[in-house]
């Protein structure tokens, strides 16, 4: 399989970070990593909350104002708690308090205030009262026209206190769309003086094939002639192509090299389709023990 090669973005960056919270404590897992990244970039973080309107028996127009009234205020109230987080202190944070449906408004915050990098926590269910933490999340991933790190349900309790990037998995098939995420990768690594673990997971099939060997080295070598170019000199970089369950073998690579960032590249949703909870990079979301950075091309 070809692929063309991608040049490196020079003007990425992440200064005007977006970070999404529904209030629960699967968000809140997500402070540490935000803290961390703005420390290192000196970012701006827009720290938002979507809230819907709970429903509410028959009432008279008068009650049903009273309780949104309150409703209203203890969105307020929850969300001026995040922003005094001990994790935010000394960084500077700004408020999005909307009221709406979370998806569309999350987009529309995003490109208002030009977010280089949105972050969102996720438990992978869906419910009333965690709309971001579940179907609205997916949809997130595919639809910002920003790069989205999630912070699953699974993560290490080490990326509590750990500040360091130094070992980054990088799973491709190869396609177009998998290449999406790799400049931003290859400018953490850079920054970071992180490893860098190109990943290839042949089909266990294809794998067992008489000519396995000599296509793994065919592989390599167009992963290395369309990759490595773009990672600085002193970038380190492993090329390994295996065959397996790609979710398995994903999986089993970042646990025993104790992987600190997986990135994929997905595909840009057209329209809301729950085929994308089939797809590989969703299910390595919710059991990743790392933070999963995704992106696609195209605004």
């Amino acid at each position: 399989m070809s692929a063309a090669a991608i040049s490196l973005v020079p003007t990425i960056q992440l200064k005007r970070i977006l970070y999404a919270t529904d209030l629960s404590d699967a968000s809140r897992a997500a402070l540490p990593i935000v803290a961390t990244i703005a420390r290192k970039y000196g970012s701006q973080v827009f720290v938002a909350y979507v809230w819907s309107p709970l429903p509410t028996p028959i009432a008279t127009p008068e009650a049903f104002a009273a309780i949104e009234t309150r409703q209203a205020k203890d969105a307020k109230e929850g969300l001026e708690a995040v922003l005094h987080a001990q994790e935010l202190s000394g960084i500077s944070v700004t408020p999005v308090l909307k009221c709406g449906d979370p998806e569309p408004e999350l987009c529309r915050a995003v490109q208002q205030e030009h977010i280089d990098l949105a972050i969102i926590g996720t438990h992978g269910r869906t419910g009333f009262r965690h709309l971001l933490m579940g179907s609205v999340a997916e949809q997130l991933l595919r639809r910002l026209p920003c790069p989205v790190l999630t912070i699953g349900p699974r993560i290490s309790k080490r990326f509590e206190t750990q500040t360091e990037i130094k070992n980054i998995l990088f799973p491709t098939d190869l396609s177009w769309e998998s290449q999406a995420v790799f400049p931003y990768l290859a400018m953490v690594a850079a920054a970071s003086k992180s490893h860098i673990t190109i990943l290839h997971v042949v089909p266990k099939e294809n794998h067992r094939h008489p000519s396995a060997l000599d296509e793994a080295e065919m592989l390599k070598s167009e992963i290395k002639r369309v990759f490595c170019p773009q990672l600085e000199v002193e970038c380190r970089s492993t090329i390994v192509v295996e065959g397996g369950n790609p979710v398995e073998r994903i999986l089993a690579h970042a646990h025993l090299d104790g992987t600190d960032l997986i990135g994929f590249g997905v595909r840009k949703a057209r329209e809301i389709s729950a085929h994308f909870r089939e797809t590989v990079p969703y299910k390595i979301v919710l059991q990743a023990e790392c933070p999963v950075l995704t992106a696609h091309f195209g605004v």
